[in-house]
């Protein structure tokens, strides 16, 4: 697949999460880059390759449909740049869901916690009918 400028890109993180990022385009050497924020660092430009590691990348989504789309898109993940990995309050989705929509939020998070939360209510009352 031909991934073009804007690009919502993922590939597996430690289990049970996938890692994302954006698709930035190609240099001038033909080289494709991709800005994401990788846990224990901060959010940077690396090479395709470096984002991948060794894994699958698939499209996520493909919102920009026009060149001032994806400058945008682009424009926001760019000035996050050096901002600091936080599991709970800037991971890879909340650097993409921002550079989509000026919203940082981590949907993979969200549904850690609804799981989390159903299951310490299972618990609960498994252990209120013992």
């Amino acid at each position: 697949m031909e991934f073009r400028r804007g690009d919502v890109i993922e590939r597996p993180g430690p289990w049970p999460t996938r890692h994302r990022g954006i698709f930035a385009g190609h240099d001038l050497y033909g080289r494709a880059w991709v800005i994401h924020n990788p846990k224990g660092g901060c959010v940077r430009y690396d090479l395709f390759e470096v984002f991948a590691a060794g894994q699958r990348v698939v499209l996520v989504a493909r919102v920009a449909h026009d060149r001032a789309t994806q400058d945008l898109i682009l424009a926001r993940a760019h000035s996050c740049l050096g901002r600091v990995y936080d599991l709970l309050n800037f991971n890879c989705d909340h650097l993409v869901t921002y550079a989509l929509a000026e919203i940082a939020t981590s949907p993979q998070l969200q549904t850690l916690g609804a799981v989390v939360f159903v299951a310490a209510l299972g618990l609960l009352m498994h252990s209120a009918s013992i």
